[in-house]
């Protein structure tokens, strides 16, 4: 009877290696997950900042230098960080035309801990458009 209440520590030691190994690769993939949402999170900041710089100036070429000032310092305050890196941004002139500036940021996503096998980074795009402010009539 007491040979048959012990229970088998070997059972045991499989159960939580293999626990262990399902948490550690949750874990990573949270990680992901992460640096996925804040690159999102940056890039459509970014597309905003770029717009309404843009914005404040009165002609196109004064609005392409703002923004890409804008996209100069975001790089510049990324340094060491090369998670996510900004393509850069467009800014149309059909809209900057009609007192709107729309801009198009692009940003890619590189992963922390890269799916083995599958992709190593993911590109994001975001769209704003801010009211002109800075055309004043004559």
């Amino acid at each position: 009877m007491n040979k048959s209440l012990r229970r088998n520590n070997s059972g045991n030691m499989v159960e939580t290696v293999c626990g262990c190994i399902i948490l550690v690769i949750v874990a990573l993939f949270l990680v992901d997950v992460a640096a996925i949402v804040i690159c999102q999170t940056q890039n459509d900041a970014l597309a905003k900042h770029c717009a309404r710089a843009a914005a404040n100036k009165d002609d196109y070429t004064q609005a392409n230098a703002a923004k890409q000032k804008v996209v100069d310092e975001f790089n510049a305050s990324n340094g060491g960080s090369k998670i996510c890196v900004s393509n850069g941004a467009t800014l149309d002139p059909g809209y900057f035309n009609n007192a709107q500036a729309y801009v198009q940021s692009t940003v890619t996503c590189n992963f922390p801990v890269p799916i083995p096998f599958g992709p190593s980074s993911m590109q994001f795009r975001a769209d704003a458009i801010e009211p002109v402010v800075a055309i004043m009539p004559p």
